[in-house]
């Protein structure tokens, strides 16, 4: 029996076509850390989550490869919607391994869909400050953040920064086409 389920998504005030971006982290050495890795972002996630557990029994990984292998199914549950989850596996990484803003930004992907925007950017803001590999995934959840705090020139901002760090990010120039920018004004439809 899988330990995976699938949840019921029920976001109270988020646009569902404006979902958060997730972050993976590369797992050294290879084995079931660095399948977990290659499986959590787009391979089957009841697959995935399997083999990032088997991983985390293993007792000869590295502390960074298994805070970054905890990451990396936070990534599977946020895709099931196992929102609970996703938060305890980044509390789990976070707690072995603190320099890794990828956790950040999971934990914020999650506390968004869970309603809790402030908290959200408390993470999303760590992330940033930590460092990771693809910073522009923490501003534009940040943006989403924002946006459920009826913050539309923050999300503006944001969304634009993340675009400015990757000019190849969609997520981000899709969400800037719904603003209106009218001398200092910036308003944002839904």
């Amino acid at each position: 029996m899988r330990a995976l389920h699938l949840c019921t998504l029920t976001l109270a005030g988020v646009v569902l076509a404006a979902l958060p971006a997730k972050a993976v982290v590369i797992v050294v050495g290879g084995g079931a850390g660095a399948q977990c890795y290659a499986t959590a972002e787009f391979g089957d996630p009841f697959a995935a989550f399997d083999i990032c557990t088997k991983a985390l029994d293993n007792q000869q990984m590295s502390v960074r490869d298994r805070a970054a292998t905890y990451i990396n199914r936070s990534v599977v549950r946020l895709r099931v919607h196992d929102y609970a989850g996703a938060m305890t596996d980044c509390e789990l990484s976070i707690a072995r391994y603190p320099n890794l803003g990828e956790a950040y930004v999971n934990r914020g992907a999650a506390l968004i869909n869970m309603d809790m925007p402030k908290e959200a950017l408390e993470s999303l803001d760590k992330a940033i400050k930590v460092g990771l590999d693809k910073v522009h995934l923490a501003y534009y959840n940040r943006g989403l953040a924002r946006e459920q705090l009826k913050d539309a020139k923050g999300a503006w901002e944001d969304y634009r920064k993340a675009l400015e760090l990757d000019p190849t990010f969609t997520l981000a120039a899709e969400e800037l086409k719904r603003f209106t920018v009218t001398g200092t004004i910036i308003e944002a439809r839904s």
